[in-house]
């Protein structure tokens, strides 16, 4: 307290600090999990590190397919596939591999 029996400017920002984080606990306390978890999600970093694993499991799954195209083959061998038709060829040669094997 200052000499005049009123709180310092810093002590009152201070008090008014905890406050906050007091009625925030409150708050928080009395929300549900989804809910804690939904406002946990609308932060600006947990957005940003999303995307980037996101982006980081889009780019290995490419990965992927391009490895299994480049097993594949196809007339022209350049041929550009989409990833469904990657997969279907894919199926359809492992069952002429197998009869192959059979025979």
């Amino acid at each position: 307290m200052s000499s005049n029996g009123l709180f310092s400017s810093r002590e009152n920002d201070q008090n008014t600090m905890i406050e906050c984080t007091i009625t925030r606990k409150r708050e928080t306390s009395s929300l549900s999990r989804e809910e804690r978890r939904r406002r946990r999600r609308a932060t600006q970093k947990y957005r940003m590190a999303h995307a980037t694993r996101e982006r980081i499991r889009v780019e290995a799954f490419n990965v992927a397919f391009t490895e299994l195209r480049k097993l594949l083959p196809t007339l022209p061998p350049d041929k550009k596939l989409s990833k469904i038709e990657i997969l279907r060829l894919a199926i359809c040669y492992i069952a002429y591999l197998n009869h192959v094997l059979e025979a």
